[in-house]
Order: C-alpha cells, then sequence, then structure tokens
C-alpha cells in the first residue's frame, strides 16, 4: 500500500484557455484512504445505510464471457468488508442500488442481485448490446444503460430492453449522471452531452476530454469528470476544462467513481486498488 500522506493536487494544464478558470481553480482534492487486494475495480454504488460500498470487479478482460466477475464490498473508511461479496459475473462494470437490490450492466445482459446477499434474482439479456457500461434511473423509473460498443443507450422496464437513444454523437458512450431535466453523459470521443428526458435532444457541454468515464456535479454548472487511463478533469460551466490529477505515469488508471458530498471513491482498474479522496472547492448547485 502506498504511503496515505496527504495529496493536494493543484492544476496542471487547461486545454482551451492560457490560465485555468477560476471555478476549476479552486478544486482539489487531498488522498484518505486506499484499499488493496481487488481485482480490477471499475464503479462502485454506495450501500442504503451510508456504511460501505459495492465495487465491481472485472477481474479480466473488459468483455470477457468468463464468469470471474464479482463484486466486493469496501467499507467507506477503506476496509475490504468481504472480497466476493457476489460472484458468477463476466465483466460487470455500472451498478446501482435500487429499493433492495443491486443493478449491474455486465457486458451484454442486466443483472439484479439482491443486495443484502448477493444471489442473482434475475438476468435480463440485452439484444444487440456489445458493451454495456454505466446505467441509471430514469426520472419514470426505467433503466437506462450505456452501451459503449454500439452507441446507444438502452432501457428497461419490466425486464424488456428497447433502444431508448441511438444517434452519432453518442459514439462510445460511457458514464451516466442523472439531473432532474437531462441525463448528462460522458463518451469516450471525449465529450461531455447533456440529453433532455423529454425530447432527447442533444447538447454538447464539452469536448476534448480523452477516453472520458465517471463524472459529478461539483456545483455552479462544474462537473468532475475522469479520463482514462489517468486523468481528472474539471469543466467549468463555459466547458472550458482543466486538469486536475494525472496517475497513468504511476499505471494507477482512474475508472467510473463515486461522489458523495465531499468525498470522491475511485476504483483502479490497475493496480486493482479503491481510493477515496476529500473535494475541495465543491459550490451549492
Amino acid at each position: 500500500m502506498k504511503q496515505l500522506a496527504p495529496l493536494f493536487v493543484l492544476l496542471a494544464a487547461c486545454s482551451q484557455t492560457a490560465a485555468p478558470p477560476p471555478s476549476a481553480q479552486q478544486v482539489s482534492l487531498e488522498l484518505m484512504w486506499r484499499a488493496t487486494g481487488l481485482a480490477n475495480p471499475e464503479s462502485a454504488a454506495l450501500s442504503a445505510d451510508g456504511a460501505f460500498l459495492y465495487v465491481t470487479n472485472v477481474n479480466g478482460e473488459a468483455d470477457a464471457r468468463d464468469g470471474n466477475g464479482f463484486i466486493a464490498r469496501v467499507s467507506t473508511d477503506g476496509r475490504v468488508l468481504q472480497r466476493e461479496f457476489a460472484t458468477g459475473l463476466d465483466g460487470p462494470k455500472g451498478v446501482m442500488l435500487g429499493g433492495d437490490a443491486l443493478y449491474v450492466a455486465d457486458i451484454n445482459q442486466l443483472v439484479v442481485l439482491d443486495a443484502a446477499t448477493g444471489a442473482v434474482r434475475r438476468r435480463v439479456p440485452t439484444p444487440g448490446a456489445q458493451f454495456l457500461n454505466d446505467l441509471t434511473f430514469s426520472p419514470d423509473g426505467q433503466v437506462l444503460i450505456a452501451d459503449s460498443g454500439a452507441g446507444r443507450i438502452y432501457a428497461i422496464r419490466t425486464d424488456t430492453p428497447e433502444i431508448w437513444l441511438e444517434h452519432p454523437l453518442l459514439a462510445s458512450i460511457n458514464g451516466f449522471l442523472p439531473e432532474p431535466e437531462r441525463l448528462v453523459v460522458t463518451t469516450m470521443q471525449g465529450r461531455l452531452l447533456a440529453i433532455d428526458y423529454q425530447t432527447k435532444a442533444i447538447r454538447v457541454l464539452a469536448e476534448g476530454l480523452g477516453d472520458a468515464d465517471g463524472l459529478a456535479a461539483l456545483g455552479g454548472g462544474r462537473y468532475i469528470v475522469s479520463e482514462w487511463p489517468g486523468r481528472m478533469h474539471v469543466v467549468a460551466a463555459d466547458g472550458s476544462h482543466a486538469t486536475i490529477l494525472e496517475t497513468a505515469a504511476e499505471t494507477r488508471y482512474l475508472n467510473d467513481f463515486l461522489l458523495v458530498d465531499d468525498v470522491l471513491y475511485q476504483p483502479h482498474w490497475e493496480p486493482s486498488e479503491f481510493s477515496a479522496y476529500r473535494v475541495s472547492g465543491l459550490a451549492a448547485n
């Protein structure tokens, strides 16, 4: 385990202006802890009581249907409570909690697990899906799933999948952030997009973010976005953005992440670790 000394990350670069935008300049990260011993962790969801996180582990190749994938339970203070809480998955990526169930995007199917026991309740095959990634609930209760391979979003209600939206701008779609009136998404074409739930009109919020993955709102119209394999950006309301963390050189990959209050929970595909950072510079939305 690496030394857990505080790590204050200041802005390193800005892609669109000579100096970082003031709103991004205020953001910093402080390393709180790291958990080791996982296997290609990709995403995380908070438990109902807020005491631990469900962490998806691909445990191999991202698209291999090998049955090696599993979900771990990691406490919010960095202890691995149960390495293999749920097993029998292939390449589990996005995960979310809904009531007493966990919803997991697993390559070409939605897997619904019992959140208390980890037992598989049902599997929902998604015909045509190539590489299911992040997922969320729509305002009307559907499960929305990003298909990075096909460049589309599926909607599933009562275990019936259908294509919710397909568009050239959704090529290599990756992360989701639901907002009251719109769904904000990242793509591995470097875009941050906003999709109106009602009209499904797409607005480009920012570009030039590389293989963009996870995202969260920082307040003040800003977002924090991770870029595979190892950069973290702050995107200002005007679409300009600045890099606040670079970890690729140390082979510490940044995947999807979870922001809870002022703590950012970050899986590292490599070296199979999981970190928590304190975020400074948040603002009221």
